[in-house]
């Protein structure tokens, strides 16, 4: 036997574990995708098998290397004891070198034949982008430390966390931890850790560039750009986003029953304003897990959805994941064919999460096909025979009560350590099913929208928004660097509540202030949606409440806010061939829609390494959008990297094309003004 000894840096504590291991282990190495390779590695004794679900598009089966694997650029050598060194062929750089992998005991109640895997990799400083949706206030998420638990526990995050298992990193590689297990992550100069609480064996995927990277900037590629694009390779290319939602969507919490939905619709119309999307928001249901409407407040959906359309808006209705004990139509059939999750203590059905039913709510467990097939049958009886054909899929972290750290919940498929994170990806998985099978829809004509993501779940349409955040400036300037982000992470479809969600205030000077540099923002958002729980409103009836106004004529304060919210949404209307075509761009090779200024311009120096600009973006190749995120301010400094002899700025209010590239302060003292400049070019170059 030998000890095989593992120290690593968390916060301020220094962790030593010792972990007696016998005998050599198993490694597969295996090539997969251009420059790239898949590395397992198992408990002596034991086989290699891929995880419950897996990140990557084809859960192989093993056959590969033991020891040392090439394929293009990439070379990885495993030892006996399953460390792993990858380095670049073409520069001889150590991309990852492992220090340990180290098996223990899973977290109770996994399935026999499951292990705890931590695998700890020398650190060094590094720029690092990816990850998912994080609140740091910044794209380089280096340093990065990360409980999957808690990004799934609505007490700790409000929604707005969602880890993705994925970098890329300055020195020019790609990282992927294949495996759904809740576990934890920690990524410092001292060492970059990965662990699976409950998983079969460990599973990574690395890619790097197929050549040096100081190459790219010469060529105007930048090289993440190539990274991202193996990276979709990999785990799956996004499906289309449909015309029909290129535009302004409308929702608030909550438009309560059919006349409301429509006179808001018609609102927009009457008034002239561009408008998408209209969104039904929660309740709007007799009971939990009906996955209908209720016939008071609803009366005719056939007659709400045909006026939509008429008026050239789509209608999005949210879908919850959990059936009312006792209460709902369909418990009976839920509980007695095994569809819904199980208390690992009691071995039944148990309330998962209360929210407004007394008995309890029970989760849908989605990675048993027939409870999914069986939901996707009741979406369609309720909504989709309808025409509806956009998802608002709340609540699928899946949302829970009491903090799930591991052993607690059993689906089909295995333990909650087992596969938790990405319960969204079967989730979102069998909604993509109830569109396209019982819906009759193709890719690019639905849409869903998650509060949740993991690896890949983009492939089954889903977009990710940034959950249920506050109406305050903080907020906003967050939201920035999280749209890029999550950009950066995979996520084709990003977009935020404009306005915040929680305790926005119309009659407040302060948010009167705020909501329209919100909708500066959201214009630029790959969705371009207004959403949120506003003061106010009149009081509850028999279809519940429905709280304050949250439509573009309330929120402004007088004319010259309506104008400066309006200006963004025409703007955004005519861009929605633009918006069309670097979204096929994203489909096609993952470049984002929402691209961090290192990313455009990876010949420029301070593009890519000054975190000033990370306050900036670009949308598409053409739109350099800075949004103004403090209150009252007066100017607002912008960096404008050169361009080529053909190519010049235009700032848009003005049409004035700037000069001067570097640092530029534009003035922003009037609320419709913000930084926003556009590439084209030159009138003697065309």
């Amino acid at each position: 036997a030998t000890v095989s000894v593992l120290y690593w840096r968390m916060a301020t504590s220094l962790v030593l574990s010792c972990i007696l291991c016998a005998g050599a282990v198993v490694v597969d190495l295996k090539a997969y995708g251009r420059d790239a390779v898949r590395v397992r590695v198992a408990p002596s004794g034991s086989t290699i098998t891929g995880p419950l679900t897996s990140a990557l598009l084809d859960n192989d089966a093993p056959g590969g290397e033991s020891q040392v694997l090439s394929n293009g650029n990439i070379h990885v050598t495993a030892d006996s004891s399953g460390v792993v060194t990858v380095t670049r062929k073409s520069d001889g750089v150590v991309l990852l070198e492992g220090v340990s992998v180290v098996f223990s005991q899973p977290t109770n109640g996994s399935r026999p034949g499951t292990t705890k895997v931590t695998a700890a990799f020398k650190g060094r400083k590094q720029r690092i982008y990816g990850l998912g949706e994080h609140k740091t206030f910044r794209v380089n998420q280096f340093p990065y430390s990360k409980v999957f638990a808690d990004s799934l526990f609505y007490g700790d995050s409000q929604g707005g966390d969602v880890s993705i298992p994925w970098y890329c990193s300055d020195m020019g590689y790609g990282f992927v931890w294949n495996s759904p297990s809740l576990g934890m992550v920690n990524i410092t100069e001292n060492v970059t850790q990965w662990v699976a609480d409950a998983t079969r064996n460990l599973d990574f995927w690395v890619v790097t560039t197929e050549r040096d990277p100081p190459s790219y900037a010469a060529a105007g590629r930048s090289f993440f750009a190539e990274l991202l694009e193996k990276y979709v390779d990999a785990v799956g290319h996004a499906l289309p986003l449909p015309f029909w939602a290129s535009g302004f969507i409308q929702s608030k919490d909550r438009y309560r029953n059919q006349t409301q939905v429509l006179d808001v619709a018609r609102g927009y119309v009457t008034r002239g304003l561009p408008i998408s999307m209209i969104v039904i928001d929660w309740f709007h249901w007799v009971e939990m897990g009906d996955w209908s409407f209720n016939p008071v407040c609803f009366p005719d959906p056939q007659k709400m959805v045909d006026e939509l359309r008429g008026m050239g808006i789509e209608l999005m209705v949210t879908l919850w994941p959990y059936v009312g004990m006792n209460v709902s139509v369909n418990w009976p059939q839920y509980l007695h064919n095994g569809y819904l999750a199980t208390s690992q203590q009691t071995g039944e059905a148990e309330s998962f999460w209360e929210y407004n039913t007394p008995t309890g709510n029970c989760v849908v467990d989605p990675t048993y096909d027939k409870a999914m097939e069986a939901t996707a049958k009741h979406w369609y009886e309720g909504y989709g025979k309808y025409g509806i054909k956009a998802i608002w899929m709340d609540e699928s972290e899946p949302d829970h009560a009491e903090y799930i750290s591991g052993g607690q919940w059993n689906f089909r498929a295995g333990s909650d350590s087992e596969m938790l994170p990405a319960w969204v990806k079967y989730w979102s998985a069998g909604m993509k099913d109830a569109l396209e099978k019982n819906a009759g829809r193709k890719p690019g004509d639905f849409l869903i929208m998650a509060r949740n993501a993991w690896a890949g779940t983009w492939r089954n349409g889903a977009a990710l928004w940034s959950g249920d955040i506050q109406s305050t400036w903080e907020e906003l300037t967050d939201a920035v660097a999280i749209g890029q982000g999550v950009m950066m992470s995979g996520v084709a479809l990003w977009t935020t509540d404009i306005g915040g969600y929680v305790n926005g205030n119309p009659e407040d000077p302060d948010f009167q202030q705020l909501i329209v540099r919100w909708f500066q923002f959201g214009a630029f958002c790959p969705l371009f949606r207004t959403h949120g729980h506003r003061d106010g409103g009149p009081p509850a009836d028999e279809c519940w409440m429905t709280n304050g106004d949250n439509e573009v004529w309330n929120l402004a304060k007088d004319e010259e806010h309506y104008n400066a919210i309006t200006a963004v949404m025409y703007l955004r209307e005519d861009l929605r061939d633009y918006v069309m075509r670097i979204n096929n761009e994203t489909v096609h090779t993952g470049m984002p829609m929402m691209r961090p200024m290192f990313l455009q311009f990876p010949n420029d120096t301070t593009c890519q390494t000054d975190a000033s600009v990370e306050k900036q973006f670009m949308f598409g190749p053409d739109w350099l959008v800075s949004p103004v995120t403090t209150p009252n301010a007066t100017t607002w400094n912008v960096y404008l990297p050169p361009l080529p002899p053909t190519h010049e700025w235009v700032y848009w209010w003005t049409q004035t094309v700037q000069t001067k590239a570097g640092w530029v302060a534009f003035d922003v003292s009037s609320i419709a003004d913000f930084p926003l400049c556009f590439r084209r070019p030159k009138e003697s170059s065309q």
